[in-house]
This record gives C-alpha cells, structure tokens and sequence, in this order.
C-alpha cells in the first residue's frame, strides 16, 4: 500500500516531485511514516535524480500499452492509447474496438501486481508517457546542433522528431529569449509532431515537465548501470568489469586465449538474444527460433509465447537484446561476421532488399553492403542515392526512405542474413575461407528461408501461425471462407520463377511510361495433382485451366477464395493458390480470346489482362505465362462448400511469391 500511495502522490504532481517536498508528504502520511527512504529506495518505481542542484524523485514502471492483437499472459493493458489520453472519439454508439476500461479482470491484475491500482486514467496517462518511449517522438539530436531556423537536421519541416532545446529540457539552457531553438511545445513544427503521434492539445501544456522526466529517467538509468558495474562487476585488481556488448570473433571461430577474462561474450553462434531479470541479462531459451523470426523483415514479432517484439525490443513486460558479432564489412576477413541486409517498404507491403532484382532498386545506384558500409561509418547520416531517374534519400536516424520529387515515404529495416547452428559449424570446419549464409540472395525477397533455397527447383516453407505473413493469407481466405479452418500455409520458394516475374514486371513498367502496374493478390484453384508441377513451372492454362474459358484461353485468378475453392478437386484434402498477380490494365474478356485485345485497334499497344466486369473485377484471366507468381498453396481437407456454384473458371495474371497449402475443415457450432 505504501508504494502505490506514493506513486499516486507523485503523478498527480507532473510525475515527478522534489525529494524534500515529498518527504514532508511521506511524514503525514500513517502508511509512510518511518518507512519513507526504504519506499523512494525501490529502484523499480521511483529514480532519485538531481536537477539544477535539486533532488528530486521520479515516478518510473515496466508496465506499457499492449501492442499484440492476440497475446497470451500479457503484463501489459489492454487499453486504448486515445482513451488514457482523455481524447478517444469512437467512445460513442459505435464504440471503440480497443479498451476503455481500467477495471477489466486483466487491466484490474496488471495495475496491482505493479502497485498502479490507485491511479486514475489522468495519472496512469502521466506515469506511462514518461517511462514508454514509444509514445512520445525523441528529441531531434540534428536540430539541437549546428546553426539556421533547423540546426543540422537534415529533414528540416518534415522530420518526425521534436524540434525542442535539449538544454531547455535539462535545465541548462542560459540563452532565454535569444535561443536559437524552440523553448515552446505549442510552436508549429513541435505541435505538428505531437499531434501526429496522436497527443491531444489538452496534454502538450504538460510536455515539458513529461520529457524533462524522460530526461532525467535516462541520465538516471545511465548512472546506475554505472554504480552496479561498479559494485557488481568489479575484477581482483578491483578495476569496473565493462559490460559485454559483442560477441568474440575468436571464440566463435573455434577458441579464444583469453578465456573468462575477454572483454567479449563467447558463445557458439554469431547472436546471442537475451532477456534481462532484476538487474542480469539471461539467455533466450529459443535464441535459434527468435533470431530465425528476427531476420525476416517481414516480421514485428517472433513467434512462440510470449513473443519478443522487435520494435520496443521486450518479451512481455521484459528488456530484451541482441548480442552479436560485428558487421561482415568491418572485418570482411573473419568467419561468421554478421551480415546485415537493408530492406525498404514497398506500397504493397513486400520488404525489398536494396539493389535486387525485386523492385524499382534493382538499378538504384547503392547496394545493401554500400548501406551498411555507411551505417558503420556514422549510424545518425542520411544517405542519398538514386534509383532509374528519381532521388532519394535514406535516414539511419529514422530508417525512413524519403522521394526528393514527391516526398513519398517508404519504411527501412535493417535484419541481418540468417545463420542456423548447422552452419555455424560448417564455417567452423569449412577450410575455404570466410563463411557466406547466402548465395546471390539479393535477387530474392528479403524474408525468404535462405537455409532452404536451392540453385534450381523449389522449396517449400511451412509458415507460422503466429507471423504477420500467415495472418494476412488467413485474413484474405476469410473474407469469403470464414467457417473453416486453415491447418498449415506454405510459402513456395523458386528463385527462377522469382527472377522471370521482376523480368516482367520491369518490362509491363516500361511499357506503361514508367508507372507501376496494377498488382493484386488473387486466389487459384486447382487439383492437387498438378501442384508440383505449378511449384516447378509455374500456371499453364492448358493443363491446369480445364473448368471453361469464358473470358479467354488463360490462366484464370480469383479475387474470393470461395470461387476458387469450386475447382480444388472433389472432398477430402484440397490445394488452393495465393498468388501476387501483375494484372496491368485490363478490359472486359471474351471466350474467343487468345491474348488481350488491342487498346487502339492496332497490332502493337494491348491490355494486360482480362476480367469478367471492368467496373467491380472478379475474375481475372492473363495470358502470359511470367505475369503471376504462385506464392503459397493452400492444400486443405474440405467437405462439400454449400454456397453458390459457379459456371466460370479462374484467372490469372503476374503472380509474387507464395502458394499456401492449408488443411481446413469446417467449422462446428
């Protein structure tokens, strides 16, 4: 009780109070009384800090906003980020799909167990925007140096960071008035970048006091890793043992001389992910299994329970990190460096590794390693760099990818190249010099299994349930399935198929003045005898195209996978495909098409693809082979779907990366 009382007392106060001050609150208060310094001494909900020569005690907890759509023994809220700030809209008769309620079972226990229970929604608001960094943007560092109306800040009016004195905040700022930098939050470019991350106008009055207690949470936090090294870590001569923070290049080679006593971690593979309780850092039981997650750049988390977030790097309400060895471009001479690969964010959600085969990049005039290069050579530097005629521009500090004509933005992640336990043994034993997990790689999507990519073929890769890119198949296959349960997906992995259709697509690009061509993820059917075959060689309307030709002899695709599920074949196990399909432009099919009609009447301009209603597509039909990728195939035990039949095949166009193959049987109420 005496702690959540402080707690209380302190966040109705800004969060954070002088140590004299609350001292005297501590004395008149029966709970407090002769217990105060042990209470403040509670290192996990209170930081003693010092500002301008005051004392001053700040209120701190690991407790953070739920981030997970579904979670399992979650010790964060589930609470609606716009209602702890007192500004949710779809409170109403619609309602709001997030929580509004402090009081659930769930929120009920997390407040408890972390002696918050006493605050209300206003001060649990103060306490979490202080001790969540990923509520609040950073203070931009560019801006606080350098001269001009933005400092060095390379974004200027466009940065996402907070344009503020940092002197301002720490209390050091003895310019007043004549200060270059901003001392107000309620000025343009801070107020923009506030409201964008959501913080309501009634909350800016108080950012002062929230980020000069993120402030002096942060120096804190720096001070005391010191003292505990400092009482903890100390050798025989008595010197501070530093922190491990790198793993030796030499033990993971084979041996390191100098035994305990290297200033590096040692351990067997080139990462080693960690999760820290109390005040130690413990091994991750699935370091293999998250690490496998983490270099998929389409992932947020990694799977198992609870998963570890990428983003705030925590597993539950828990710290977590990774340890590694340095950057393959430091030491290009070594075994089992780390190589790192650069992606970006296309518009259709691929992750894109830089100068691949795989997208506008593929003639951009800087690789994955020239990023890298750079990164290691100053981690805050935007890079510029083109691409065909366009100008970008590249921001370590945000890793956000920025178009210099038309200010298009593009997320950047930064995932190293998988390395598993069997070849980290075969760099050990390998006699031909430096390991490389990869072969060509950059001509294949960034998340693709590279410990399962063989030179000619395929293969095929079971996905998780609990990755984003099973879920977004599932949520596609629902829209017209719901009722029946998916039991596996797979992704097909054909680097030839893969090569042919960015051929294609570059080609279809030019072809259309240097647009992008229309794409869409699109369902097909078929039998379960000819998926190897489709696996290998991708669609041929001749042997897989067999139920009618209503809108022209092609390869047909589907917008709802229950029209392609009327062509997988009779009950029992069916196989469907998702594929990304390079649909172009299209017009309205007819039975006697062999190829999509001329746009002009002449023999040189035609439409891409056809479809069944030009206004409102369902069906679409293309006709050369390389438009379509197969991307996963969906194989699934089925009985007899008691919906509409339909009289008209599938269709196709250029497809991406996936077939998904899925065991479903129907859903019983």
């Amino acid at each position: 009780m005496t702690e959540s009382l402080m707690i209380k007392v302190i966040c109705s106060n800004n969060g954070a109070m002088e140590y004299g001050e609350l001292a005297d609150i501590g004395s008149g208060l029966q709970n407090l009384r002769g217990v105060f310094e042990m209470v403040i001494g509670n290192s996990e909900l209170f930081s003693v800090t010092t500002l301008n020569g005051i004392k001053r005690v700040v209120a701190k907890t690991k407790v953070r906003l739920c981030k997970a759509r579904d979670c399992t023994d979650c010790s964060n809220l589930h609470l609606c980020k716009a209602y702890l700030y007192g500004d949710c809209t779809r409170g109403g008769r619609r309602g709001c799909r997030f929580g509004h309620n402090l009081h659930t079972e769930h929120n009920a226990k997390v407040l408890r167990d972390n002696n918050l229970h006493e605050l209300d929604r206003s001060e649990l608001c103060t306490l979490l925007l202080q001790n969540d960094s990923t509520l609040l943007p950073p203070v931009c560092i560019s801006y606080n140096k350098g001269t001009g109306e933005f400092g060095n800040c390379p974004d200027q009016q466009s940065c996402r960071r907070l344009h503020i004195c940092d002197r301002y905040l720490r209390g050091t700022c003895r310019s007043g008035v004549v200060c270059p930098r901003s001392h107000d939050f309620f000025e343009p470019h801070p107020l923009k970048t506030l409201q964008e991350r959501g913080i309501p106008s009634q909350l800016i009055g108080s950012m002062f006091f929230v980020y000069q207690n993120i402030q002096a949470l942060k120096n804190n936090s720096s001070n005391t890793d010191s003292i505990q090294q400092t009482n903890t870590g100390k050798t025989n001569t008595g010197r501070t043992a530093p922190e491990k923070t790198e793993i030796c290049m030499y033990y993971v080679k084979g041996s390191c001389k100098h035994g305990d006593k290297c200033q590096r971690e040692h351990s067997t593979l080139p990462y080693k992910w960690e999760v820290k309780f109390g005040k130690s850092w413990s091994p991750v039981p699935d370091n293999e299994e998250v690490e496998r997650d983490f270099c998929n750049p389409f992932n947020e988390y990694s799977g198992g329970s609870p998963p570890v977030y990428f983003d705030t790097m925590t597993r539950g309400s828990a710290q977590v990190r990774r340890l590694s060895t340095v950057s393959s471009v430091v030491q290009p001479t070594f075994i089992l460096t780390t190589e790192w690969a650069w992606c970006w964010q296309d518009e259709y959600g691929n992750w894109i590794q830089y100068a691949s085969l795989e997208g506008q990049h593929r003639l951009s005039s800087i690789t994955s390693e020239d990023l890298e290069r750079k990164y290691q050579e100053d981690c805050n530097a935007v890079v510029e760099f083109t691409a065909g005629s366009q100008t970008y521009k590249l921001s370590f500090q945000d890793m956000i990818q920025t178009n210099e004509r038309y200010g298009t933005k593009r997320l950047v992640r930064r995932r190293p190249v998988f390395v598993s336990a069997a070849d980290a043994e075969t760099a050990r034993t390998s006699k031909k010099g430096p390991y490389k997990p990869s072969h060509n790689f950059k001509a294949v999507p960034g998340h693709w299994d590279k410990t399962l990519m063989p030179d000619t073929g395929y293969k095929k890769v079971t996905l998780q349930a609990s990755t984003s890119e099973y879920k977004k198949i599932l949520d596609l296959f629902n829209m017209t399935m719901m009722g029946f349960t998916i039991n596996s997906i797979e992704r097909v992995q054909n680097r030839a198929l893969w090569e042919v259709f960015q051929w294609q697509r570059d080609l279809m690009r030019k072809n259309n003045g240097g647009k992008n061509v229309t794409e869409k993820l699109l369902f097909h059917g078929t039998d379960s005898k000819h998926i190897d075959a489709i696996c290998l060689q991708n669609f041929d309307w001749r042997i897989c195209g067999t139920h009618g030709t209503a809108y022209g002899k092609g390869s047909y695709f589907a917008r709802d996978a229950k029209y392609s599920h009327s062509y997988t074949g009779s009950v029992g196990m069916r196989t469907m495909f998702v594929c990304r399909v390079l649909v172009g432009n299209y017009t309205k099919g007819n039975s006697s098409y062999l190829r999509p009609p001329s746009k002009d009447g002449g023999d040189t301009v035609f439409y891409d693809s056809c479809v069944d209603n030009v206004y409102d597509p369902s069906i679409f039909v293309v006709f050369e082979k390389h438009q379509w990728l197969n991307k996963q195939p969906v194989s699934a035990f089925l009985s007899d779907w008691p919906g509409k039949q339909y009289d008209t095949p599938t269709f196709s166009d250029w497809l991406s990366r996936y077939a998904v193959r899925a065991t479903l049987q129907p859903w019983l109420s």
